[in-house]
This record gives structure tokens, C-alpha cells and sequence, in this order.
């Protein structure tokens, strides 16, 4: 530091004031220290531009009145709002979007203009000529009319006494039995011709020991024909003529033979082996399902199954005393 001052002015300022005294010592006078010239090179000047001095900012007056979002609803009672005589009037909401939780309802932008709205089809059902039959005869003369029984030269009808306590509802005619004397095409109303074959002669045994005679039992089909397969449309027109079919009969209890009928009765999602013999319904008839009666014949198993296991299980039937 030595080298670069010269402290010859302060030496030469200091002696001067002892030299004074005290009465005329001067404490407040300045001095100025002079830079010894310096041999280093000189800087070169810059080129750039000095950089402006920052201007402060000029106070403005104070801010408005924090702007309230337009159209503010009630749920937010705490929100500041201006004065009733600063309100400005909602901006209106051009943007036709849908309303929004600031926004108003448009009403023009939500609906749906008439001509953009489509025709409701109103779906017409043709009803069968069989749905609006008031007797049992009726109801078979209109069914030969039926696409389903187009071809059919002649139909098996229902034979039995009037509301009898069992119907046997059997899968269709079959083949070996179309042309002969037990046929049902061949009865007017008795069941003595199906009783009169061995099934008949099985079945009219069994139910005797249920305490159902022949005389309280009716026999009608599915398909009221010879035995054929069946698509699905076919088993639901089937079962709808059915429907109608026992409304007329009116029996106390149907008995359904067979796993293929029990399916297109009760439909394709029941099980035949966890429900045969079990009491179901059937357009407000009650209803079981037993197996069929031409394996059972000459089945010992088959007999026994139905006899200890299916019609027990039902509880609709109760044992005759021996």
C-alpha cells in the first residue's frame, strides 16, 4: 500500500496543524490522497456503450377492485364482490359450449334442433291367428295355418278328459307310431290307443301308484306332428302355441319326457340332471320333467331312477297305499 500512495500531503498536513497549537488545531479539514502514476499500461477504453442507468418505476395510482369472475354462483357466499353501484354487467357467453360451473345455461347451444332428432319406429308385431282363439278347436284349426304346420297333413291334438290332474306332454308323434291304431291321429279324444302300447301300459302303471288314474290323464305334444329336429325360432313359436294350448286344457300338473323337450320347454340354461323331477312352472302350471319313457322301458335303471329319486324329488305326488 506504501508503494501505491503518497501520504507527503498528509505528512506535510499534520505537521502544519502541530505547528499551529492547539488553540488553533483543525479536526475537520479533509485531505486527499494522491495515486502514485502507475507504470502498468493503461487500459484501452471500451468501445461499448455504457449501460443505462435503471429508471424507477413511476408510482401509479392504486389498482381497481379485483375483477369478480362473471356470473358468480351462490355457493361461493365468501368471494368478494364490488359494490352494487361498481357492478359491471356479465360478459354473455358466446363460446356455445356446454354450461359450465361460471357459466349460465345455454339453452340454444344444448338443444337439439327438431329436424336433427330421429323418428322413433314403432315396432309392430303381427300376432299369430291362434293368439286371439277362444276354444280348444279353434286354436287347432288356426294352427294348421301356422308356416310350422304348412305341410302337415293332419295334426295330433289333445286327448283326455277336461282339466285332468296330469298332462303328459310328450316331444312329438313317433314315426313307428304314425300310421298305426295308437296313433293320436287316429283317436277322437280318448287316451285308450296310447294306453293301449307298452309305454302307455309303463306310465299308466306307475301313476296308478301315485294315485292318478288313467281317467284323470291327458296326453298332447310338443310338436304336434311326427318327430323331427327343430331349430330355435321353431321352439319358440312352439311354445308359445303351448302357452295358449294349456289355457285351455287347464291342467293341475305337466310331465314333460325326455332331456331334448325338457330343453325346449325350460330353455337351454337349466340343467336336466340337477333339475328332473324337481317342481318348476310353466306358464302358471306346475310342471316337472321325467325321463324318457321309450328308454325307460326296457331301462330297470331308468325305472328306478324315476321311481326313488325323480318323483320323490318333486313332492307334487304322493304314494298310494299299498
Amino acid at each position: 500500500m506504501a508503494d501505491e500512495f503518497d501520504f507527503s500531503e498528509l505528512r506535510n498536513y499534520l505537521e502544519g496543524q502541530i505547528d499551529l497549537g492547539e488553540a488553533e488545531l483543525l479536526l475537520d479539514e479533509p485531505w486527499a490522497l494522491t495515486r502514485k502514476p502507475s507504470t502498468a499500461a493503461p487500459a484501452r477504453p471500451s468501445s461499448a456503450p455504457a449501460a443505462p442507468r435503471p429508471v424507477p418505476p413511476t408510482p401509479t395510482a392504486a389498482p381497481a377492485s379485483r375483477p369478480v369472475p362473471r356470473n358468480l354462483p351462490p355457493q361461493f357466499p365468501n368471494s368478494s364482490a364490488p359494490g352494487a353501484d361498481s357492478v359491471q354487467a356479465p360478459i354473455p357467453d358466446t363460446t356455445g359450449f356446454a354450461p359450465s360451473l361460471f357459466g349460465a345455461v345455454d339453452t340454444k347451444a344444448t338443444a337439439v334442433p327438431a329436424t336433427n332428432m330421429p323418428t322413433a319406429r314403432a315396432v309392430k308385431r303381427a300376432a299369430s291367428a291362434f293368439e286371439s282363439t277362444e276354444t280348444l278347436d279353434a286354436f287347432y284349426e288356426s294352427i294348421k295355418g301356422e308356416a310350422l304346420y304348412a305341410k302337415e297333413a293332419s295334426l295330433a291334438r289333445y286327448a283326455g278328459p277336461e282339466k285332468p290332474k296330469v298332462l303328459f306332454l310328450l316331444p312329438a308323434v313317433k314315426q313307428s307310431e304314425a300310421g298305426s291304431a295308437a296313433s293320436p291321429f287316429n283317436t277322437a279324444g280318448s287316451t285308450d290307443a296310447f294306453f293301449g302300447t307298452p309305454v302307455g301300459e309303463m306310465l299308466s302303471r306307475l301313476f296308478a301308484s301315485l294315485s292318478i288314474n288313467q281317467n284323470d290323464i291327458g296326453i298332447t305334444y310338443f310338436f304336434k306332428s311326427t318327430e323331427r329336429p327343430l331349430a330355435p325360432l321353431l321352439e319358440a313359436a312352439l311354445r308359445k302355441m303351448l302357452t295358449k294350448e294349456l289355457g285351455f286344457i287347464q291342467p293341475q300338473i305337466m310331465v314333460t319326457f325326455g332331456q331334448p323337450l325338457f330343453y325346449q320347454v325350460f330353455g337351454k340354461g337349466k340343467n336336466f340332471d340337477e333339475l328332473a323331477g324337481t317342481a318348476m312352472d310353466f306358464a302358471g302350471v306346475k310342471s316337472c320333467a321325467l325321463v324318457d319313457p321309450y328308454a325307460m322301458v326296457n331301462d330297470k335303471q331308468m325305472k328306478w331312477l324315476t321311481w326313488k329319486v325323480h318323483i320323490p324329488r318333486s313332492g307334487l305326488f304322493t304314494v298310494a297305499a299299498k
